[in-house]
């Protein structure tokens, strides 16, 4: 029986986020930048996240060129915390695969999600994601570094945000109730009901965090309320019910 994982529950079964994780540092993380923004990235890092996607590309068999291949979110700015993950992104023109754009996003999306679930890498404890993009897509990010031209494309600037930590905590244990509550259907063996409300609460997060990436920006407390989640594992989580959901209700016995 799969079993829901929440962190320090308290006794509404919530779980009590940890606030410092939103916090941004003094510094850039030093096992990749040795030398702050001056300094570039780690050769040994570079040479490692470089091998990684030659070949992951090489496995995609595909007759076009790699625009680029960039690092980019926490990792890559001051915002980077104990759980990062190294957000390794293959830029591509969608465009010149097929003319099905929506086709080969999907494609790509769920090669994505192949390898993360099979592969476990860890640079200097942080795992490498790995990520297909549109080379012209916008990307919200307060640092991004360019694998193939060695350089900052967007220059990580500390920030000294106004955190509204009490927004961001109310958002996160409304979806974290939300996600308990799903956990409860499934229990119960609604697993039809259980299916349709993951939908629900994907779609909802989502659009949380959306709105406030356009409103507010990557400090927003409907962003960092996704974080927030994302780090307490609760994504994973709802991900996991929702697959489970959907197996068990499409399962009979004769």
């Amino acid at each position: 029986m799969f079993k829901i994982s929440l962190i320090n529950k308290g006794p509404d079964l919530v779980p009590k986020f940890n606030t410092g994780l939103l916090q941004p540092k003094d510094s850039l993380f030093s096992k990749f930048w040795k030398n702050g923004i001056n300094g570039g990235l780690n050769p040994i890092v570079a040479r490692k996240l470089m091998q990684i996607a030659d070949d992951v590309i090489g496995s995609l068999k595909l007759d076009i060129d790699v625009d680029d291949v960039i690092i980019t979110g926490s990792i890559a700015s001051y915002n980077w915390h104990e759980l990062s993950d190294i957000d390794l992104h293959i830029m591509l023109d969608f465009d010149k695969i097929d003319n099905n754009f929506d086709l080969v996003k999907k494609m790509l999306d769920q090669k994505r999600i192949n390898w993360n679930k099979s592969h476990n890498i860890f640079i200097a404890g942080k795992e490498v994601e790995l990520y297909f993009q549109h080379y012209t897509e916008p990307h919200e990010s307060n640092g991004i570094w360019s694998l193939g031209l060695e350089k900052w494309l967007a220059t990580p600037v500390k920030l000294d945000p106004e955190i509204d930590l009490l927004t961001t905590e109310k958002k996160a244990e409304a979806m974290a109730q939300s996600i308990e509550h799903l956990f409860e259907l499934f229990q119960d063996e609604k697993y039809k009901d259980a299916y349709e409300y993951a939908i629900k609460i994907r779609k909802k997060i989502s659009r949380m965090r959306r709105s406030g990436l356009e409103s507010e920006g990557i400090f927003s407390p409907e962003n960092l309320a996704f974080k927030m989640l994302r780090n307490a594992g609760l994504l994973q989580t709802l991900s996991t019910l929702k697959i489970q959901a959907y197996d068990r209700m499409m399962s009979i016995k004769i």
